[in-house]
């Protein structure tokens, strides 16, 4: 059975958050590549963490400040980086 509403009845959802960058930090080996060809410099290497490979992985500094250019995912060695596109109007 369909049901049909008025759209001023509709009520809408909170968007969801999206995360534009999905970084498999266990493969990154630290080689600093997207950190360099960032354009808004939102990437670094996490000094604090050490994957189980022994490197310092690259972690998203400020997720909304990515623009998912996807130019990181691109350059990665590693193909550590799954770039996801914002839905339109956020």
């Amino acid at each position: 059975m369909i049901v049909a509403i008025h759209p001023a009845e509709a009520v809408s959802q909170p968007a969801a958050r999206i995360e534009p960058l999905d970084i498999a930090t266990e493969r990154c080996k630290g080689c600093g590549l997207c950190v360099d060809i960032c354009p808004k410099h939102v990437l670094e290497l996490d000094a604090t963490v050490v994957n189980e490979h022994g490197y310092h992985p690259v972690t998203l500094t400020d997720a909304a400040a990515c623009t998912s250019c996807a130019l990181c995912a691109r350059i990665c060695p590693d193909a550590v980086f799954a770039v996801y596109a914002r839905p339109k109007g956020t």
